[in-house]
């Protein structure tokens, strides 16, 4: 068990290493060995993403490295690797870090989250994301300090004409500090979720939601005010693992 464990450290660090902002073909490749995916160069630099077939994809294209970033993130999820949480979450914060526009510390997500453009999202500090969530971040989208998705949540921050499917209106989603999005909740393009603010489960949310409100339904309407036992948010104790494991 101990030789397993010191092996996997050592992948994860010899990643975390190679995992930068300009990573380049041959530090692409060595990372993808590590994950236990085989490609060649000239395999890897003929991928394309469904966003870089996007209208947005022309106004603000990949990167060459952060389309190995964002390929990165995905494949992880495909690899045995994926499902070891002490490689997996390290890991995909190193891809945040380096993707996002702006990513703090303590970031976690977890198997399954998708996202368009990395590089229109912004992470503060301690921000979770359970399973199987999706971020369209065309249109840009902020979390805040301790904001909370949980599984199946789906922000969105464009939409499109009904009369030309190719005519796209763009509106940034705010998600304010200490705020949580329940299972399977959606959140519609250009809305703001306030501080401390609380989507119910199977949610629509279609209008801005105040600070510590809860709301619910479809469309969402304000309920009550969020139940909380004390107006510390240390209090909240809003961490996705045990024992604020990978978050401080």
């Amino acid at each position: 068990m101990g030789i397993f464990m010191n092996t996997v450290e050592e992948k994860l660090k010899r990643a975390q290493k190679l995992i930068t902002k300009n990573i380049s073909t041959e530090e692409m490749l060595e990372v993808l060995k590590i994950i236990g995916v085989g490609m060649t160069a000239d395999e890897i630099e003929s991928y394309r993403l469904w966003g870089d077939y996007m209208p947005l994809g022309d106004e603000h294209p990949y990167t060459k490295s952060e389309r190995y970033l964002h390929i990165l993130w995905e494949l992880i999820d495909k690899a045995p690797l994926g499902i070891n949480c002490t490689f997996a979450i390290p890991f995909r914060q190193a891809i945040a870090k380096n993707l996002f526009k702006k990513c703090g510390k303590g970031f976690v997500a977890a198997e399954g989250c998708r996202f368009n453009y990395g590089h229109q999202i912004e992470v503060g500090d301690n921000v979770s994301w359970n399973m199987g969530c999706y971020v369209d971040s065309k249109g840009g989208v902020s979390f805040g300090d301790f904001a909370m998705l949980t599984e199946y949540v789906k922000i969105f921050s464009h939409g499109h004409s009904e009369g030309n499917h190719m005519e796209r209106d763009y509106k940034r989603v705010v998600i304010k500090d200490f705020a949580k999005l329940y299972t399977n909740c959606t959140i519609l393009p250009g809305i703001t979720i306030g501080t401390g603010a609380i989507v119910a489960t199977g949610s629509i949310v279609t209008k801005d939601v105040d600070d510590y409100v809860l709301v619910s339904g479809i469309p969402a309407r304000p309920m009550r005010k969020r139940a909380l036992k004390s107006a510390n948010p240390d209090d909240y104790n809003q961490y996705m693992m045990k024992n604020k494991l990978f978050q401080k």
